[in-house]
């Protein structure tokens, strides 16, 4: 067994069996020392499989099967070269071995509800930079023995019992930590961020002891000097953000979700976030103008979703001192509901948004009945424009939209889209002359001219326009 070198399709017996192995309960590799291949079906081919080790087979190269059943053991030794990513999915009862395993770069862990405990092996992945943990809602802690050196990103989610080590211990495991995720994890309590030195990327969503914080003094984000995107999301209790308390440096991305009570934001956001890129509110209905001296000149992309005071004062907003501006959402409520204070009937008022824009997308809004004529028409750089769910909105500007559109869009509109089908709505002339127009899952751009390359291939077109709609691609396309 020593001189194998690939274990190929003739291990698999008879051709003619689409899923062979299917009574086979255990599966034992070990001492293949010049073992390098493993020729993988991806069929299912260890449907009853218990029991799977791997030991001592430091050449072989590639992954292990993919269809393994829930209630496998998994035990890998000495295999250095064998992965680079392993994803355990729905392995309910593994036990995994992480011995050998120098090369693994990127391991997942998820779907295995009766997880308890991780092995301490996995604090000898010495070359482990992603770990994550997704839906394990017994695993309790991490090994005493602590998390891999190099790890750069943790990502946790819906592990609800999952507490993270004593303070002390943190401090020697997370220091390379660069992004870390945590949703759904309702027994982590609020920590020193302090600890993780290097963190560029952090997201806090939806953890309920996080809920009663209302101080973010305690989290110690002021010393995250490296931080570059941050979301909070589920903070209930938070009022105002402490003056200083946020690294602003070198923050590029801001998210505010579900901040019911929240109802300011930083003061002097213009000057502590000078390379401020995107900013997005959602559910924060309590605040009311942002902050004295406006927004970052720096700003690209502004979001707003379910923040009715703040909507109702949109007169307010200034938004023209926002030379780089060039995507912006408004949009009501997901669910439907109407506040008194956010019951938009026209929009954009004449003068709201900056020309600079390319990118307009508004969506939810129940009681909107019409497009402002004159503040789209000073929109001469708009290219993109989405309408989604505003189920009272009868025409678009009577005028014409802005001849530099390239794109529009639109969603859930029924009294807006008899008016504009084309050859038989009586307002199709005023879209005729916009080169893609997407109504309701129907795509319209024949008017377009196509490079001769492309004539043949209208389902290659429509897929790459249906593409350059989505948001993070117009962002990525603004900012060249």
């Amino acid at each position: 067994m020593q001189r194998i070198t690939k274990v190929g399709h003739e291990f698999y017996g008879d051709s003619s069996l689409s899923k062979p192995f299917q009574s086979l309960e255990t599966l034992r590799f070990e001492a293949m020392l010049e073992w390098v291949d493993w020729y993988i079906l991806e069929s299912a081919e260890f449907s009853k499989l218990k029991v799977l080790q791997v030991i001592n087979c430091p050449k072989l190269i590639g992954g292990l099967p993919k269809h393994i059943p829930s209630c496998v053991s998994l035990e890998i030794q000495e295999c250095s070269r064998l992965t680079s990513e392993l994803v355990l999915k729905g392995c309910d009862g593994v036990e995994l071995g992480c011995r050998g395993l120098s090369s693994l770069t990127k391991l997942e862990i998820s779907s295995m509800p009766n997880l308890k405990e991780l092995t301490p092996e996995l604090c000898t992945l010495t070359n482990l930079k992603e770990f994550t943990l997704f839906n394990c809602p017994s695993l309790l802690s991490f090994p005493d023995t602590g998390l891999p050196p190099r790890l750069t990103s943790l990502s946790i989610r819906y592990c609800e019992v999952l507490v993270f080590p004593r303070s002390e211990d943190m401090e020697n495991c997370y220091r390379s930590l660069e992004t870390l995720y945590l949703y759904r994890c309702d027994a982590l309590k609020p920590m020193l961020l302090g600890f993780f030195p290097k963190l560029r990327s952090l997201e806090i969503e939806s953890c309920r002891n996080f809920e009663s914080i209302t101080d973010l003094n305690m989290l110690g984000l002021q010393n995250l000097t490296s931080l570059e995107s941050l979301l909070f999301g589920g903070f209930s209790n938070l009022i105002s953000f402490p003056r200083g308390g946020l690294p602003g440096r070198n923050l590029t991305h801001f998210r505010i979700l579900q901040c019911e009570k929240l109802k300011s934001l930083p003061e002097g956001m213009h000057t502590l976030f000078p390379s401020l890129q995107s900013l997005e509110l959602d559910g924060c209905p309590e605040i009311e103008s942002f902050p004295e001296g406006g927004l970052p000149s720096s700003l690209h992309s502004l979001e707003i979703q379910n923040c009715s005071k703040l909507t109702a004062g949109r007169r307010e907003w200034d938004l023209q001192r926002l030379p780089s501006l060039r995507h912006f959402r408004l949009a009501g409520d997901y669910w439907g509901q109407s506040f008194p204070e956010n019951r938009v009937e026209s929009f954009p008022e004449e003068g709201l948004l900056p020309s600079t824009l390319m990118s307009l997308d508004i969506e939810h809004l129940p009681n909107l009945k019409s497009l402002n004529n004159r503040g789209l028409q000073l929109l001469g750089s708009l290219k993109y424009m989405k309408i989604l769910n505003c189920p009272k909105l009868q025409s678009l500007v009577e005028e014409g939209l802005p001849t530099s559109l390239f794109m529009l869009e639109f969603f859930g509109c029924p009294m807006l889209k008899p008016h504009y089908l084309k050859g038989k709505g009586q307002d199709w002339h005023k879209i005729a002359c916009v080169p893609v127009v997407h109504m309701d899952g129907e795509v319209i751009f024949e008017q377009l001219t196509l490079r001769p390359a492309m004539d043949s291939l209208p389902m290659l077109n429509y897929q790459l326009y249906t593409l350059m709609w989505r948001p993070e691609i117009i962002r990525e396309c603004v900012r060249c």
